[in-house]
């Protein structure tokens, strides 16, 4: 299914697969800088509507070093409505990965973790830079490749969030 096919012309434009795109390839390069495997592939589904939520991207900590089940019992509010919104969001990453994996930016590998694979890509590019929301949802999505790269498992990412993969 396509995104136009469900969202609006706006929505598209919003959840641009491009802009998601680079927010996701940041999130697995700098999940990459802590673990020297990549990304499981179930992580991005986190990643997206995190990142792209100001209620929740703006709350985030400033290191990888607080646990994820103290900042979620301690931000329980902004995350009443999370696991709604990553079944929400699932065509729109599916979109952001299909162009991610048509570019050859990034690899999946048959364990089910995404690599980057073209070093190439730009680390930022000047629009985002330039706007202040999409420059948070930048570093927010980098932060959350860290963040999720030194939790002890997948599962309980999944499990503290309150998400069912």
């Amino acid at each position: 299914m396509m995104l136009s096919e469900k969202y609006s012309q706006e929505e598209v434009n919003l959840y641009n697969p491009a802009f998601c795109a680079a927010l996701l390839i940041e999130s697995m390069r700098e999940y990459q800088s802590i673990s020297d495997k990549g990304m499981h592939c179930s992580l991005p589904y986190l990643v997206i509507p995190m990142c792209v939520n100001p209620q929740i991207s703006s709350f985030l900590p400033n290191s990888i070093s607080t646990p994820i089940a103290g900042w979620v019992a301690n931000n329980e509010g902004v995350l009443v409505e999370f696991a709604a919104s990553v079944t929400a969001f699932i065509l729109i990453v599916d979109s952001a990965i299909n162009f991610l994996i048509e570019k050859r930016a990034i690899d999946l590998n048959e364990e089910g973790l995404f690599s980057v694979t073209d070093d190439k890509v730009p680390k930022k590019a000047t629009l985002i830079s330039k706007n202040s929301d999409l420059n948070n949802a930048y570093k927010a999505a980098g932060m959350l490749g860290r963040w999720f790269a030194s939790a002890s498992s997948i599962e309980s990412v999944f499990a503290q969030l309150g998400v069912r993969p």
